[in-house]
C-alpha cells in the first residue's frame, strides 16, 4: 500500500480552532484601530480644508468661507467667492465621527480669521478618543491629539 498524503480531519480542526481563537482575540484591537484611524482621517481632512480655505482667501485677496452642511459631520463645502461659479471643494459626510464647531469659518484676504473669537473644532468618536483643531486669529489651524 502506498502512503497517503494530506491532512486528517483532526489536524484541520485544530488549525481552524487556533485561527478562530487568534482572530477573536485580535478583533477588538482591530476595531479600536479602525475607529482611531477614522478620527485621524476626519481631523486631517478638516485641517487640510481649513488650510486650503485660508490659501484661497490669500490668493484671491477676498473673504472666503468654509461652511458646514448643517452639521460638520454631514460634510462641508467651500463655495467659490466668484458668483455663479462651482464650489471649490465639497467634502462628503463623515462616518461615526462627531464634530462640534462654528457653523462657518471665514478668512479675509489677509489670511486672518474674520471675527473676534478664535474658532475651535472638537472631533470625537465612540471610544472616547478626540482631536481638536484650534484656529488662532492669524488664521493658522493647529491640530491637537486631545479634546478642546
Amino acid at each position: 500500500m502506498a502512503p497517503q498524503r494530506g491532512f486528517g480531519l483532526v489536524e484541520v480542526m485544530v488549525t481552524l480552532s487556533i485561527i478562530v481563537i487568534l482572530a477573536s482575540a485580535g478583533m477588538p484591537a482591530m476595531q479600536d484601530f479602525l475607529t482611531n484611524q477614522r478620527l485621524k482621517g476626519a481631523a486631517s481632512d478638516l485641517y487640510t480644508d481649513l488650510l486650503r480655505t485660508r490659501s484661497e482667501a490669500i490668493k484671491r485677496n477676498t473673504t472666503v468661507t468654509l461652511t458646514s452642511n448643517g452639521n460638520w459631520a454631514d460634510g462641508w463645502t467651500l463655495p467659490s467667492p466668484v458668483e455663479d461659479a462651482p464650489a471649490l471643494l465639497s467634502h462628503a459626510a463623515l462616518t461615526n465621527v462627531t464634530v462640534t464647531g462654528p457653523a462657518t469659518v471665514a478668512y479675509t484676504g489677509a489670511g486672518r480669521v474674520q471675527g473676534a473669537s478664535a474658532p475651535r473644532f472638537n472631533l470625537s468618536v465612540s471610544n472616547g478618543k478626540a482631536r481638536c483643531i484650534a484656529i488662532d486669529l492669524s488664521g493658522r489651524p493647529n491640530l491637537q491629539a486631545a479634546s478642546c
